[in-house]
């Protein structure tokens, strides 16, 4: 098994919970759901990761050490994509291609712990990312992540 395989079960739920989801594989798309966030890494950017995740309790200012150092748009995709988690070495925080193999969507669905990460979804507290907010980063994840 390659050590950036899951294991097989934890696979299969999410591959399923993916399918389930209805998000448009084929990203740039608005959900259908009226969430209105494009599967597009600009649009993530501007629209989830700058306002609801690069906060200064986040990561801008003082992140956790485990967490990339910035979310600025220029700086977020070469911090998330082919790197490997801290927290979960054997996966990658965003593997183009395979949303239920990247870390980050573990983190904002509350499931890392399943793969042998920190259990703690994110963001922490009462701001969790909404479920359209989620369908679009993984949206735009199945179509290999492309930096546009």
């Amino acid at each position: 098994m390659s050590r950036r395989t899951p294991p097989l079960a934890l696979g299969a739920v999410l591959a399923s919970a993916l399918a389930a989801c209805g998000a448009d594989p084929r990203g740039g798309e608005p959900l259908p759901d009226g969430g209105g966030v494009p599967g597009t890494f600009s649009s993530i950017a501007e629209n989830v990761l700058v306002p609801r995740c690069a906060t200064t309790a986040c990561h801008s200012g003082n992140p956790p050490p485990t967490a990339p150092t910035s979310l600025d748009r220029e700086l977020a995709y070469g911090q998330l994509v082919d790197v490997p988690s801290i927290q979960a070495p054997a996966l990658m925080l965003v593997e183009p291609g395979a949303p239920e193999r990247s870390y980050l969507v573990l983190k904002l669905r509350g499931t890392a712990g399943d793969a042998g990460g920190v259990p703690t979804p994110m963001p922490t507290g009462d701001t969790l990312l909404d479920e359209a907010e989620i369908q679009a980063i993984e949206a735009w994840i199945a179509v290999g992540a492309p930096n546009d």
